[in-house]
Protein backbone atom coordinates (compact mmCIF):
# COMPACT_ATOMS: atom_id res chain seq x y z
CA UNK A 1 0.00 0.00 0.00
CA UNK A 2 2.70 2.59 1.03
CA UNK A 3 4.52 1.85 -2.53
CA UNK A 4 1.42 2.57 -4.63
CA UNK A 5 0.06 5.60 -2.47
CA UNK A 6 2.94 7.05 -0.49
CA UNK A 7 2.30 7.98 2.95
CA UNK A 8 -1.35 8.89 3.95
CA UNK A 9 -0.45 10.85 6.45
CA UNK A 10 1.73 13.85 6.69
CA UNK A 11 2.66 16.60 9.64
CA UNK A 12 1.42 19.39 8.08
CA UNK A 13 -2.07 17.63 8.33
CA UNK A 14 -1.68 18.11 12.04
CA UNK A 15 -1.56 21.71 11.99
CA UNK A 16 -4.46 23.06 10.39
CA UNK A 17 -8.78 22.45 11.23
CA UNK A 18 -9.43 19.99 13.65
CA UNK A 19 -5.91 19.40 14.44
CA UNK A 20 -5.01 22.77 14.35
CA UNK A 21 -4.53 23.15 18.44
CA UNK A 22 -3.74 19.65 18.95
CA UNK A 23 0.44 20.52 19.94
CA UNK A 24 1.76 23.82 21.60
CA UNK A 25 3.81 25.88 19.78
CA UNK A 26 6.36 26.09 22.45
CA UNK A 27 8.68 23.71 24.52
CA UNK A 28 10.37 21.21 23.52
CA UNK A 29 9.40 19.68 19.77
CA UNK A 30 6.98 16.20 19.86
CA UNK A 31 7.45 13.24 17.54
CA UNK A 32 6.02 12.89 14.37
CA UNK A 33 1.96 13.00 14.21
CA UNK A 34 1.88 11.29 10.80
CA UNK A 35 4.54 8.39 12.29
CA UNK A 36 2.42 8.00 15.53
CA UNK A 37 -0.68 7.96 13.63
CA UNK A 38 0.66 5.13 11.45
CA UNK A 39 1.69 3.29 14.46
CA UNK A 40 -1.17 3.50 16.33
CA UNK A 41 -3.41 2.14 13.24
CA UNK A 42 -0.81 -0.42 13.02
CA UNK A 43 -1.28 -1.51 16.70
CA UNK A 44 -4.96 -1.67 16.33
CA UNK A 45 -4.55 -3.74 13.33
CA UNK A 46 -2.77 -6.43 14.90
CA UNK A 47 -4.70 -5.78 18.25
CA UNK A 48 -0.97 -5.13 20.21
CA UNK A 49 -0.63 -3.03 23.72
CA UNK A 50 1.23 0.00 23.96
CA UNK A 51 4.35 -2.02 25.10
CA UNK A 52 3.63 -4.24 22.52
CA UNK A 53 3.67 -1.85 19.62
CA UNK A 54 6.40 0.52 20.63
CA UNK A 55 8.78 -3.43 20.55
CA UNK A 56 7.24 -3.89 17.08
CA UNK A 57 8.54 -0.20 16.15
CA UNK A 58 12.23 -0.92 17.17
CA UNK A 59 12.16 -4.74 16.26
CA UNK A 60 9.96 -5.50 12.72
CA UNK A 61 11.49 -4.84 10.21
CA UNK A 62 7.90 -4.55 7.92
CA UNK A 63 6.83 -2.04 10.53
CA UNK A 64 9.65 0.02 9.40
CA UNK A 65 9.48 -0.27 6.25
CA UNK A 66 5.80 0.45 6.09
CA UNK A 67 6.43 3.60 8.32
CA UNK A 68 9.68 4.98 5.95
CA UNK A 69 11.81 4.37 8.90
CA UNK A 70 15.39 3.48 9.07
CA UNK A 71 16.54 -0.25 10.00
CA UNK A 72 18.61 1.92 12.84
CA UNK A 73 15.63 3.28 13.79
CA UNK A 74 15.66 2.62 17.92
CA UNK A 75 11.81 3.69 18.40
CA UNK A 76 10.36 5.56 21.46
CA UNK A 77 8.55 5.61 24.64
CA UNK A 78 5.51 3.40 24.88
CA UNK A 79 3.83 5.88 27.05
CA UNK A 80 3.74 8.13 24.06
CA UNK A 81 1.27 6.84 22.33
CA UNK A 82 -1.30 7.05 25.39
CA UNK A 83 -0.58 10.72 25.19
CA UNK A 84 -1.20 10.85 21.08
CA UNK A 85 -4.86 8.94 21.59
CA UNK A 86 -5.49 11.55 24.99
CA UNK A 87 -4.96 14.35 21.74
CA UNK A 88 -6.84 12.58 18.93
CA UNK A 89 -10.16 12.07 21.30
CA UNK A 90 -10.25 16.06 21.89
CA UNK A 91 -13.31 17.39 19.83
CA UNK A 92 -14.01 15.77 16.60
CA UNK A 93 -10.43 14.87 15.67
CA UNK A 94 -10.95 10.98 15.05
CA UNK A 95 -13.60 11.75 13.04
CA UNK A 96 -11.12 14.60 10.94
CA UNK A 97 -8.69 11.57 11.01
CA UNK A 98 -10.84 9.10 8.96
CA UNK A 99 -11.68 12.17 6.82
CA UNK A 100 -8.27 12.93 5.93
CA UNK A 101 -7.44 9.33 4.96
CA UNK A 102 -10.28 9.07 2.54
CA UNK A 103 -9.36 12.39 0.54
CA UNK A 104 -6.24 10.63 -0.22
CA UNK A 105 -8.33 7.43 -1.19
CA UNK A 106 -10.41 9.84 -3.01
CA UNK A 107 -8.16 11.53 -4.45
CA UNK A 108 -6.58 8.08 -5.77
CA UNK A 109 -9.89 6.85 -7.04
CA UNK A 110 -10.24 4.47 -4.67
CA UNK A 111 -13.96 5.66 -3.18
CA UNK A 112 -16.15 7.84 -4.84
CA UNK A 113 -19.31 9.64 -4.27
CA UNK A 114 -22.80 8.50 -5.56
CA UNK A 115 -21.97 4.71 -5.48
CA UNK A 116 -23.81 1.95 -3.09
CA UNK A 117 -22.48 2.00 0.39
CA UNK A 118 -23.83 -0.57 3.00
CA UNK A 119 -24.06 0.12 7.19
CA UNK A 120 -24.79 -2.61 10.11
CA UNK A 121 -24.10 -2.33 14.17
CA UNK A 122 -22.79 -4.40 16.60
CA UNK A 123 -22.19 -4.20 20.00
CA UNK A 124 -19.36 -3.03 22.18
CA UNK A 125 -18.47 -4.23 25.23
CA UNK A 126 -17.35 -1.66 28.27
CA UNK A 127 -14.27 -1.30 29.47
CA UNK A 128 -15.49 -2.50 33.08
CA UNK A 129 -16.53 -5.03 35.08
CA UNK A 130 -20.37 -6.35 35.56
CA UNK A 131 -22.14 -4.82 38.58
CA UNK A 132 -25.22 -5.91 40.20
CA UNK A 133 -27.21 -2.79 41.97
CA UNK A 134 -25.55 -2.80 45.08
CA UNK A 135 -21.82 -3.34 43.59
CA UNK A 136 -22.54 -0.38 41.45
CA UNK A 137 -23.90 1.78 44.70
CA UNK A 138 -20.69 0.24 47.06
CA UNK A 139 -18.33 1.17 44.14
CA UNK A 140 -19.80 4.60 43.00
CA UNK A 141 -19.22 5.45 47.10
CA UNK A 142 -15.63 3.37 47.13
CA UNK A 143 -14.37 5.50 44.24
CA UNK A 144 -15.82 8.87 45.75
CA UNK A 145 -14.21 8.29 49.00
CA UNK A 146 -10.55 7.46 47.72
CA UNK A 147 -10.49 10.82 45.85
CA UNK A 148 -11.69 12.53 47.87
CA UNK A 149 -9.23 11.00 50.51
CA UNK A 150 -6.58 11.57 47.99
CA UNK A 151 -6.27 15.61 48.92
CA UNK A 152 -8.58 16.26 52.20
CA UNK A 153 -8.60 12.78 54.01
CA UNK A 154 -9.69 14.77 57.07
CA UNK A 155 -12.99 15.32 55.59
CA UNK A 156 -13.14 11.67 55.50
CA UNK A 157 -12.20 10.49 58.97
CA UNK A 158 -15.01 11.58 61.05
CA UNK A 159 -17.22 9.34 58.99
CA UNK A 160 -14.89 6.16 59.62
CA UNK A 161 -16.45 3.45 61.77
CA UNK A 162 -16.85 -0.33 62.29
CA UNK A 163 -17.68 -2.11 58.79
CA UNK A 164 -16.06 0.71 56.52
CA UNK A 165 -12.98 -0.86 56.25
CA UNK A 166 -14.37 -4.27 54.99
CA UNK A 167 -16.91 -2.24 52.57
CA UNK A 168 -14.74 0.05 51.11
CA UNK A 169 -11.21 -0.79 51.67
CA UNK A 170 -11.02 -2.71 48.43
CA UNK A 171 -13.37 -3.06 45.70
CA UNK A 172 -16.91 -4.05 46.55
CA UNK A 173 -18.00 -7.64 45.68
CA UNK A 174 -21.43 -9.00 47.11
CA UNK A 175 -19.69 -12.50 46.99
CA UNK A 176 -17.26 -11.32 49.78
CA UNK A 177 -20.13 -9.14 51.77
CA UNK A 178 -22.57 -11.48 52.04
CA UNK A 179 -20.81 -14.93 53.12
CA UNK A 180 -21.42 -14.25 56.69
CA UNK A 181 -24.33 -16.43 58.17
CA UNK A 182 -27.46 -14.15 58.48
CA UNK A 183 -26.29 -11.73 55.92
CA UNK A 184 -29.22 -10.10 54.22
CA UNK A 185 -28.79 -8.04 50.65
CA UNK A 186 -31.64 -5.70 51.36
CA UNK A 187 -29.34 -4.98 54.52
CA UNK A 188 -26.18 -4.31 52.76
CA UNK A 189 -27.80 -2.00 50.11
CA UNK A 190 -29.38 0.01 53.03
CA UNK A 191 -26.06 0.24 54.68
CA UNK A 192 -24.23 1.48 52.07
CA UNK A 193 -26.98 3.79 51.28
CA UNK A 194 -27.18 5.64 54.78
CA UNK A 195 -23.04 6.08 54.44
CA UNK A 196 -23.03 7.52 51.54
CA UNK A 197 -25.95 9.84 52.89
CA UNK A 198 -23.79 10.32 55.09
CA UNK A 199 -20.93 11.55 53.11
CA UNK A 200 -23.18 13.87 51.44
CA UNK A 201 -24.87 15.22 54.26
CA UNK A 202 -20.75 16.46 55.24
CA UNK A 203 -20.09 17.66 52.08
CA UNK A 204 -23.46 19.87 52.09
CA UNK A 205 -22.71 21.00 55.71
CA UNK A 206 -19.67 21.87 55.22
CA UNK A 207 -18.82 25.75 53.58
CA UNK A 208 -15.14 24.33 52.93
CA UNK A 209 -16.03 20.98 51.19
CA UNK A 210 -17.77 22.70 47.76
CA UNK A 211 -14.97 21.85 45.81
CA UNK A 212 -15.48 18.11 46.16
CA UNK A 213 -19.31 18.51 43.99
CA UNK A 214 -16.73 19.57 41.24
CA UNK A 215 -15.35 15.77 41.60
CA UNK A 216 -16.96 13.89 38.55
CA UNK A 217 -16.76 11.03 41.31
CA UNK A 218 -19.32 12.48 43.80
CA UNK A 219 -21.55 13.96 40.87
CA UNK A 220 -22.18 10.66 40.03
CA UNK A 221 -22.31 9.35 43.80
CA UNK A 222 -25.45 11.90 43.86
CA UNK A 223 -26.84 10.63 41.02
CA UNK A 224 -27.00 6.94 41.52
CA UNK A 225 -28.42 7.92 45.32
CA UNK A 226 -31.28 9.63 43.52
CA UNK A 227 -31.74 6.81 41.23
CA UNK A 228 -31.52 4.20 43.76
CA UNK A 229 -32.96 5.45 46.95
CA UNK A 230 -36.10 7.51 48.06
CA UNK A 231 -36.19 10.17 50.87
CA UNK A 232 -38.60 8.91 53.52
CA UNK A 233 -40.63 11.48 55.91
CA UNK A 234 -38.22 9.82 59.01
CA UNK A 235 -35.30 11.26 57.19
CA UNK A 236 -33.74 7.65 56.23
CA UNK A 237 -33.56 6.10 52.69
CA UNK A 238 -35.61 3.91 51.01
CA UNK A 239 -34.19 1.04 48.61
CA UNK A 240 -36.50 1.56 45.77
CA UNK A 241 -37.80 -1.44 44.14
CA UNK A 242 -36.49 -2.70 40.44
CA UNK A 243 -39.58 -1.51 38.59
CA UNK A 244 -39.52 2.15 39.99
CA UNK A 245 -35.94 3.01 38.69
CA UNK A 246 -35.19 4.86 35.40
CA UNK A 247 -35.81 3.55 32.20
CA UNK A 248 -32.25 1.70 30.91
CA UNK A 249 -30.98 4.72 29.04
CA UNK A 250 -30.69 6.98 31.91
CA UNK A 251 -29.19 4.65 34.74
CA UNK A 252 -26.04 3.99 35.21
CA UNK A 253 -24.06 1.21 35.46
CA UNK A 254 -20.60 1.65 36.45
CA UNK A 255 -19.55 4.72 38.57
CA UNK A 256 -16.19 4.01 35.92
CA UNK A 257 -18.11 4.22 32.97
CA UNK A 258 -21.14 6.67 33.57
CA UNK A 259 -22.08 6.48 29.78
CA UNK A 260 -22.14 2.90 29.74
CA UNK A 261 -25.59 1.65 29.13
CA UNK A 262 -27.18 -1.88 29.57
CA UNK A 263 -29.41 -3.24 26.30
CA UNK A 264 -30.05 -6.14 24.72
CA UNK A 265 -30.97 -7.39 21.20
CA UNK A 266 -32.58 -10.04 19.27
CA UNK A 267 -35.68 -12.01 20.39
CA UNK A 268 -36.12 -13.33 24.11
CA UNK A 269 -34.63 -16.45 24.87
CA UNK A 270 -31.31 -18.34 24.05
CA UNK A 271 -30.66 -15.74 21.00
CA UNK A 272 -31.23 -12.75 23.06
CA UNK A 273 -27.66 -10.44 23.32
CA UNK A 274 -26.99 -8.47 26.66
CA UNK A 275 -24.63 -6.38 27.04
CA UNK A 276 -23.29 -2.88 29.09
CA UNK A 277 -21.51 -0.62 27.19
CA UNK A 278 -22.33 1.03 23.27
CA UNK A 279 -22.78 0.40 19.63
CA UNK A 280 -20.68 0.96 16.48
CA UNK A 281 -22.06 1.07 13.30
CA UNK A 282 -19.76 1.10 10.64
CA UNK A 283 -20.27 2.05 6.81
CA UNK A 284 -18.37 0.97 3.60
CA UNK A 285 -18.42 1.43 0.03
CA UNK A 286 -19.20 -1.62 -2.37
CA UNK A 287 -19.23 -0.81 -5.87
CA UNK A 288 -18.19 -3.84 -7.52
CA UNK A 289 -14.90 -2.31 -9.45
CA UNK A 290 -13.73 -0.77 -6.22
CA UNK A 291 -12.44 -2.06 -3.03
CA UNK A 292 -14.35 -2.31 -0.35
CA UNK A 293 -13.64 0.45 2.06
CA UNK A 294 -14.83 2.18 5.64
CA UNK A 295 -16.47 5.43 4.93
CA UNK A 296 -17.84 5.89 8.18
CA UNK A 297 -17.53 4.65 11.83
CA UNK A 298 -20.22 5.96 14.21
CA UNK A 299 -20.64 5.08 17.79
CA UNK A 300 -23.96 5.75 19.80
CA UNK A 301 -24.89 4.36 23.46
CA UNK A 302 -26.04 0.75 23.63
CA UNK A 303 -29.84 1.66 24.29
CA UNK A 304 -29.94 3.95 21.06
CA UNK A 305 -31.88 1.96 18.43
CA UNK A 306 -30.43 1.94 14.99
CA UNK A 307 -32.80 4.16 13.30
CA UNK A 308 -31.51 7.58 14.90
CA UNK A 309 -28.23 6.88 13.43
CA UNK A 310 -29.71 6.81 9.74
CA UNK A 311 -29.46 10.31 9.09
CA UNK A 312 -26.52 11.10 11.09
CA UNK A 313 -24.27 8.41 9.11
CA UNK A 314 -25.40 9.96 5.76
CA UNK A 315 -24.67 13.64 7.02
CA UNK A 316 -21.26 13.09 7.52
CA UNK A 317 -20.97 11.03 4.36
CA UNK A 318 -22.14 13.79 2.48
CA UNK A 319 -19.81 16.36 4.77
CA UNK A 320 -16.62 14.11 3.01
CA UNK A 321 -18.53 14.58 -0.49
CA UNK A 322 -18.95 10.72 -0.23
CA UNK A 323 -22.82 10.88 -0.58
CA UNK A 324 -23.93 7.48 -1.63
CA UNK A 325 -26.04 6.66 -4.40
CA UNK A 326 -27.92 4.06 -2.58
CA UNK A 327 -27.73 3.57 0.49
CA UNK A 328 -27.83 -0.46 1.70
CA UNK A 329 -29.52 -1.25 5.32
CA UNK A 330 -30.78 -4.13 7.24
CA UNK A 331 -34.80 -3.25 8.64
CA UNK A 332 -33.79 -1.67 11.80
CA UNK A 333 -32.28 1.51 10.11
CA UNK A 334 -35.18 3.21 8.10
CA UNK A 335 -38.37 5.05 9.56
CA UNK A 336 -40.77 7.53 7.75
CA UNK A 337 -38.57 10.20 9.24
CA UNK A 338 -35.21 9.14 7.58
CA UNK A 339 -37.28 7.89 3.97
CA UNK A 340 -37.94 11.74 4.07
CA UNK A 341 -34.29 12.68 5.21
CA UNK A 342 -33.21 10.60 2.27
CA UNK A 343 -35.78 12.05 -0.40
CA UNK A 344 -34.32 15.50 0.57
CA UNK A 345 -30.94 14.36 -0.03
CA UNK A 346 -30.98 12.42 -3.21
CA UNK A 347 -30.08 8.82 -1.49
CA UNK A 348 -31.90 5.91 -2.27
CA UNK A 349 -32.81 3.68 0.62
CA UNK A 350 -32.63 0.19 -0.12
CA UNK A 351 -33.63 -1.51 3.37
CA UNK A 352 -37.24 -3.92 4.37
CA UNK A 353 -39.87 -2.10 5.29
CA UNK A 354 -42.13 -3.71 7.75
CA UNK A 355 -44.89 -4.01 5.31
CA UNK A 356 -47.57 -3.67 8.63
CA UNK A 357 -47.34 -1.28 11.25
CA UNK A 358 -50.15 -0.79 14.10
CA UNK A 359 -53.03 -1.33 15.70
CA UNK A 360 -54.29 -2.72 12.68
CA UNK A 361 -51.14 -5.08 12.16
CA UNK A 362 -51.40 -6.68 15.88
CA UNK A 363 -55.45 -7.30 14.79
CA UNK A 364 -54.97 -8.81 11.92
CA UNK A 365 -57.05 -6.38 9.96
CA UNK A 366 -56.61 -3.67 7.15
CA UNK A 367 -53.17 -1.44 7.66
CA UNK A 368 -52.57 1.83 5.82
CA UNK A 369 -50.84 -0.09 2.54
CA UNK A 370 -54.54 -1.37 1.56
CA UNK A 371 -55.85 2.29 1.30
CA UNK A 372 -55.90 3.73 -1.63
CA UNK A 373 -54.87 7.65 -1.04
CA UNK A 374 -55.59 10.27 -3.82
CA UNK A 375 -53.27 13.59 -2.94
CA UNK A 376 -54.24 15.33 -5.42
CA UNK A 377 -58.20 15.74 -4.50
CA UNK A 378 -57.28 15.23 -0.77
CA UNK A 379 -59.38 12.04 -0.29
CA UNK A 380 -58.60 8.06 0.74
CA UNK A 381 -60.75 5.49 -0.85
CA UNK A 382 -60.95 2.10 1.50
CA UNK A 383 -60.68 -1.53 0.32
CA UNK A 384 -64.91 -1.62 0.25
CA UNK A 385 -64.73 1.32 -1.85
CA UNK A 386 -65.90 4.35 0.51
CA UNK A 387 -64.06 7.84 0.29
CA UNK A 388 -63.14 9.49 3.51
CA UNK A 389 -64.04 12.51 4.67
CA UNK A 390 -61.13 14.31 6.17
CA UNK A 391 -57.00 14.34 5.66
CA UNK A 392 -56.04 16.35 8.49
CA UNK A 393 -52.21 17.35 9.37
CA UNK A 394 -51.58 16.37 13.25
CA UNK A 395 -48.95 18.31 15.48
CA UNK A 396 -46.72 14.92 15.45
CA UNK A 397 -46.11 15.42 11.32
CA UNK A 398 -48.77 12.93 10.34
CA UNK A 399 -51.98 12.79 8.37
CA UNK A 400 -55.45 11.50 10.32
CA UNK A 401 -57.67 10.27 7.91
CA UNK A 402 -61.27 9.29 8.81
CA UNK A 403 -64.00 7.93 7.62
CA UNK A 404 -67.97 8.45 8.07
CA UNK A 405 -69.77 6.34 10.80
CA UNK A 406 -72.61 6.06 7.93
CA UNK A 407 -70.08 3.94 5.48
CA UNK A 408 -68.67 1.77 8.21
CA UNK A 409 -71.34 0.62 10.13
CA UNK A 410 -73.25 -1.33 7.50
CA UNK A 411 -69.49 -2.32 6.00
CA UNK A 412 -70.02 -6.47 4.79
CA UNK A 413 -66.27 -6.07 5.60
CA UNK A 414 -65.91 -3.88 8.95
CA UNK A 415 -64.27 -6.92 10.67
CA UNK A 416 -61.78 -7.11 8.36
CA UNK A 417 -61.29 -3.14 9.00
CA UNK A 418 -61.57 -2.42 12.65
CA UNK A 419 -62.37 -3.84 15.71
CA UNK A 420 -62.94 -0.56 17.63
CA UNK A 421 -66.78 0.27 18.53
CA UNK A 422 -69.80 -0.50 15.76
CA UNK A 423 -70.81 3.17 16.41
CA UNK A 424 -67.26 4.36 15.49
CA UNK A 425 -66.09 4.74 11.80
CA UNK A 426 -62.62 3.81 10.83
CA UNK A 427 -59.54 6.03 11.09
CA UNK A 428 -56.14 6.08 10.60
CA UNK A 429 -52.85 8.34 10.26
CA UNK A 430 -50.59 8.15 7.13
CA UNK A 431 -46.95 9.62 6.50
CA UNK A 432 -46.93 12.83 4.45
CA UNK A 433 -47.05 12.40 0.86
CA UNK A 434 -43.32 12.09 -0.42
CA UNK A 435 -42.81 10.04 3.02
CA UNK A 436 -45.83 7.68 2.30
CA UNK A 437 -45.62 7.38 -2.16
CA UNK A 438 -41.71 6.39 -1.02
CA UNK A 439 -42.93 4.05 1.69
CA UNK A 440 -45.67 2.70 -0.57
CA UNK A 441 -43.05 2.15 -3.41
CA UNK A 442 -40.28 0.13 -1.10
CA UNK A 443 -42.48 -1.81 0.17
CA UNK A 444 -43.79 -3.11 -3.33
CA UNK A 445 -40.23 -3.24 -4.60
CA UNK A 446 -39.05 -5.48 -1.70
CA UNK A 447 -40.78 -8.49 -3.11
CA UNK A 448 -39.62 -8.41 -6.63
CA UNK A 449 -36.24 -10.37 -7.61
CA UNK A 450 -34.14 -7.15 -8.88
CA UNK A 451 -35.30 -6.09 -5.21
CA UNK A 452 -33.87 -8.94 -3.64
CA UNK A 453 -30.58 -9.67 -6.23
CA UNK A 454 -29.12 -5.98 -5.20
CA UNK A 455 -30.33 -6.23 -1.54
CA UNK A 456 -27.98 -9.79 -1.19
CA UNK A 457 -24.75 -6.86 -1.47
CA UNK A 458 -26.00 -5.99 1.98
CA UNK A 459 -24.77 -9.30 3.41
CA UNK A 460 -20.85 -7.84 2.84
CA UNK A 461 -21.19 -6.15 5.63
CA UNK A 462 -21.43 -8.61 8.03
CA UNK A 463 -18.00 -10.11 6.56
CA UNK A 464 -16.82 -6.58 7.58
CA UNK A 465 -18.13 -6.31 11.16
CA UNK A 466 -16.53 -9.95 11.77
CA UNK A 467 -13.22 -8.75 10.40
CA UNK A 468 -13.16 -5.95 12.85
CA UNK A 469 -14.15 -8.26 15.57
CA UNK A 470 -11.66 -10.86 15.30
CA UNK A 471 -8.67 -9.12 14.48
CA UNK A 472 -8.78 -5.42 15.83
CA UNK A 473 -10.91 -6.40 18.97
CA UNK A 474 -14.01 -3.97 18.06
CA UNK A 475 -16.68 -5.86 20.51
CA UNK A 476 -14.67 -5.25 23.96
CA UNK A 477 -13.52 -1.47 24.17
CA UNK A 478 -9.99 -0.89 25.27
CA UNK A 479 -11.04 2.28 27.50
CA UNK A 480 -13.59 4.44 29.51
CA UNK A 481 -15.91 7.00 28.08
CA UNK A 482 -17.94 6.98 24.85
CA UNK A 483 -15.23 9.18 23.60
CA UNK A 484 -12.55 6.99 23.41
CA UNK A 485 -14.30 4.13 22.32
CA UNK A 486 -15.21 5.80 19.55
CA UNK A 487 -11.70 7.17 18.70
CA UNK A 488 -10.72 3.08 18.66
CA UNK A 489 -14.08 2.13 16.67
CA UNK A 490 -12.45 5.04 14.00
CA UNK A 491 -8.66 3.06 14.47
CA UNK A 492 -10.69 0.15 13.96
CA UNK A 493 -12.22 0.98 10.78
CA UNK A 494 -8.60 3.14 9.57
CA UNK A 495 -7.00 -0.43 10.24
CA UNK A 496 -9.44 -2.60 8.07
CA UNK A 497 -8.47 -0.35 5.68
CA UNK A 498 -4.95 -0.45 5.52
CA UNK A 499 -5.47 -4.15 5.49
CA UNK A 500 -7.81 -4.25 2.12
CA UNK A 501 -5.57 -1.45 0.38
CA UNK A 502 -2.54 -3.72 1.32
CA UNK A 503 -4.70 -6.72 -0.51
CA UNK A 504 -5.91 -4.22 -3.16
CA UNK A 505 -2.19 -3.92 -4.54
CA UNK A 506 -0.95 -6.87 -3.71
CA UNK A 507 -0.10 -8.98 -7.10
CA UNK A 508 1.27 -11.65 -5.81
CA UNK A 509 0.30 -15.11 -7.43
CA UNK A 510 -0.46 -17.49 -4.84
CA UNK A 511 -0.43 -21.00 -6.00
CA UNK A 512 -3.40 -23.64 -5.45
CA UNK A 513 -3.67 -25.46 -2.01
CA UNK A 514 -2.24 -29.29 -2.71
CA UNK A 515 -4.68 -31.62 -2.84
CA UNK A 516 -5.55 -34.21 -0.78
CA UNK A 517 -5.05 -37.78 -1.39
CA UNK A 518 -8.89 -38.85 -1.69
CA UNK A 519 -9.24 -35.84 -4.03
CA UNK A 520 -6.44 -36.46 -6.08
CA UNK A 521 -8.11 -40.31 -6.29
CA UNK A 522 -11.41 -38.60 -7.53
CA UNK A 523 -9.85 -36.73 -9.86
CA UNK A 524 -8.01 -39.46 -11.49
CA UNK A 525 -10.88 -41.59 -11.88
CA UNK A 526 -12.83 -38.89 -12.85
CA UNK A 527 -15.71 -39.28 -10.12
CA UNK A 528 -15.66 -35.33 -8.95
CA UNK A 529 -18.17 -33.60 -8.52
CA UNK A 530 -18.78 -30.30 -10.48
CA UNK A 531 -18.41 -27.24 -8.64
Amino acid sequence: MRDALGPLFSDEDFTVGEFEEMYADLGRPGLSPALLVMVTVLQFLHNLSDRDAAVAVADRISWKYALGLELEYTGFDASVLCEFRARLVEGDRADALLTLMLERLKAAGLVRSGGRQRTDSTHVLACVRTLNRIECLGEALRVALEEIARTSPGLIVPLLGPGWDERYGRKVETARLLRRKNASAARLAEQIGADGQSLIAVIDADPDAGWTNDLPQVRILRELWDQHFEATTTGKLRYRDTKELPPSAERVRSPHDPEARYSTKGRPGADAVEWTGSKAHLTESCDEDLPNLVTDVHTTRATEPDVAATTPIQDKLIGRDLKPGEHLLDSGYPSGPNIGAALERDITLIAPVTVQTGRGARSGTFTPKDFHVDWQTGVTRCPAGATSISMRPKKNGLIRVAFARADCRPCPIRAQCTTSAPHLGRSLEIHPEPIHTARTRMQAEQDSPEWRETYRARAGIEGTVSQAVRGPGLRRSRYQGLAKTHLQNVLTGIAINIRRLGAHYDTTTRTDRRPTRIHALCTQHGITTAA
